[in-house]
């Protein structure tokens, strides 16, 4: 099915989820208005929430069995397989999250119901930007994706770490979007263009001048800080814990995820001609982000903090991928962030529903004994553990092992060889809390007698957990897809370039 999305039609077509999905949020915040003095009242506009998302993913899923494509190129929003694979990727982490916030948000007495519709905006601008052909959208993408988490950040009132953490991420991001955008009017001046493939075919037809390199080390500056790669990561602890439980599982799965993906494309399609110029930055953000993340996480005894140096870690794993500028570097991508992504959002579902009202966060000491009082949430626990260590039988494994195939694919030995350090590193803050879950004894005869797992959550991570089994065994189909996928991204650029 070809469309044209210089026509009105053609645009809403070709924008159909993000159509969807806003004009979803815009009915919600009506009901908002009206019903917004209950919990009942948050719990209802949280349900027809996942209407919204139901219905842009079955867009997303239409778009992409019609084989939907454009003609009269260049566009602002790609029309491909992986921008749809993103979508899809994208949507259901956050109806995930929306589904752990259903009850969440009422035992911590957060009454307020526009936080569904932040995050149903916040996921309109992440599917933009990892769908984004153009810098321009790239950005609008960005800029509704961070406004909206910026609030999210600091949605519990009444504590004072989410205030700081709001602030602390507002001042970060707004650093980090001032570098992009200087990147994105550096191209500009370089190359005359917007569009990515016409931004690629320009650099690699002219010789490298230094307007255009430093729009592509700013650009890649501005990346760095929003997925929290060393040295631009400090914000990231802080946030992840100050920020409510389920808000710290949307950044550290959802928009980690978006700026991934939105990297993956800017590289393959604006930058391949620059490879010898970014190669070698990716090469330093990976090694310091791995080794870095994983070895100040060993100090932490907060769960939410040893989550977030976790994520920073992982971080620098998926720069491995993007330096191999490669079809199984960007299938790898993609497999990475669905493993990683679905075991974040179950790992945090679990903190979220062990979390007391008030408190500021969960201690690793504050799981010792919870496989004797609550055997399944310990057990939901320690598979998400391991597969983010990357254990045998886990859909992280399938992931890791795919990942590191990447750069060996391309002669690399070195980045493999550290990251394998990496994670072994990586067990001596994973397993502590396996341990402390199945092998110490409570504190107390009445430890972890309060704890209610809501059925919303419940069925959340236990779907999760299924995925990272089943896939930890059967990953073919989805190593199939990624693969498939990623051949296709560059194909965009082949009408422009033969026009």
């Amino acid at each position: 099915m070809t469309i044209d999305p210089g026509t009105p039609l053609g645009a809403v077509l070709a924008l159909l989820p993000e159509v969807i999905l806003t004009g979803w949020a815009l009915v919600v915040l009506l009901l908002v208005a009206w019903r917004h003095k209950s919990a009942g009242d948050s719990r209802l506009v949280g349900n027809i929430s996942l209407i919204g998302f139901a219905l842009a993913l079955a867009a997303t899923g239409w778009m992409a069995s019609q084989g939907v494509a454009a003609e009269g190129l260049p566009q602002m929003i790609a029309l491909d397989g992986f921008r749809f694979a993103s979508d899809a990727l994208l949507l259901t982490i956050a109806a995930g999250v929306t589904i752990l916030s259903l009850r969440w948000l009422e035992r911590q007495g957060i009454l307020a119901p526009e936080y569904y519709v932040l995050i149903m905006l916040a996921t309109v601008g992440m599917m933009l930007l990892a769908g984004a052909v153009d810098l321009i959208t790239l950005f609008l993408g960005l800029e509704v994706m961070s406004i909206s988490v910026y609030v999210l950040a600091g949605y519990d009132r009444t504590r004072r770490a989410s205030a700081e953490a709001a602030l602390k991420y507002f001042l970060i991001g707004a650093f980090a979007s001032g570098f992009l955008l200087y990147g994105i009017a550096l191209i500009y001046g370089a190359t005359g263009q917007f569009n990515m493939t016409l931004i690629g075919a320009q650099l690699a037809a002219t010789e490298p001048t230094l307007m255009a390199r430093a729009g592509v080390a700013l650009m890649l500056i501005g990346f760095a800080f929003k997925v929290a790669a060393v040295p631009f990561h400090a914000w990231a602890p802080d946030v992840y814990e100050g920020a409510p439980t389920p808000v710290t599982a949307f950044m550290a799965s959802g928009v980690k995820a978006a700026a991934f993906l939105a990297l993956a494309r800017l590289l393959a399609e604006a930058f391949p001609g620059y490879v010898e110029l970014w190669r070698p930055v990716l090469f330093g953000l990976a090694v310091a982000t791995m080794l870095i993340g994983n070895l100040v996480a060993l100090a932490q005894q907060s769960m939410k903090r040893m989550l977030a140096y976790s994520a920073i870690g992982h971080a620098g794993y998926l720069f491995l991928a993007l330096w191999a500028h490669s079809d199984a570097g960007t299938a790898a991508v993609l497999v990475y962030l669905l493993a990683y992504s679905v075991t974040t959002v179950a790992a945090f579902g679990i903190l979220a529903s062990i979390e007391r009202a008030g408190a500021r966060t969960v201690l690793i000491s504050d799981l010792e004994g919870l496989y004797a009082v609550r055997p399944f949430a310990a057990l939901g626990m320690t598979i998400c553990m391991l597969s983010l260590l990357g254990f045998p039988g886990t859909f992280g494994f399938i992931s890791k092992w795919y990942l590191l195939s990447a750069p060996l694919g391309v002669g690399e030995v070195w980045l493999p060889i550290i990251a394998m350090v990496a994670s072994g590193i990586s067990i001596g803050y994973y397993l502590p809390v396996i341990l402390a879950m199945t092998l110490k004894p409570t504190r107390t005869r009445q430890a972890h007698q309060t704890i209610r797992f809501p059925r919303p959550a419940k069925f959340a991570v236990a779907l999760c957990v299924i995925a990272i089994l089943v896939l930890g065994i059967w990953p073919r189909p989805v190593l199939d897809f990624a693969s498939h996928e990623a051949v296709r991204l560059r194909q965009v650029a082949t009408p422009i370039l033969t026009r």
